[in-house]
């Protein structure tokens, strides 16, 4: 892979809606697909050539009239991937962690 397309540490905060229970639940679906050593404070995924640092923000709720929803900031480092790689791993990422039907 050309050095240019392939970047040491990209970062990528997420907005999310989950508690950090509901977080580790959802990936579980990811830990069955690629190898993953879990803390309490997030995990990391090895993954491709790399590895994907997650960790975990303050759990906090955001609350839009009467409801309160679960809120949690998810931070994505990933080590030694290439965009392509990237855009890959968020296409699972997003459809392990999908709410609701559909």
């Amino acid at each position: 892979m050309p050095a240019d397309e392939c970047q040491k540490v990209v970062v990528l905060k997420k907005d999310m809606g989950l508690s950090h229970r509901e977080f580790f639940a959802s990936l579980a679906t990811l830990a069955r697909e690629v190898p993953c050593q879990v803390s309490d404070s997030g995990a990391i995924l090895e993954y491709d050539s790399g590895e994907i640092h997650m960790t975990l923000g303050p759990e906090s709720q955001r609350q839009l009239g009467l409801l309160k929803l679960p809120q949690t900031w998810v931070s994505l480092e990933f080590h030694n991937l290439s965009k392509a790689q990237r855009m890959l791993f968020l296409e699972r990422f997003d459809l392990a962690f999908r709410r609701g039907g559909g």
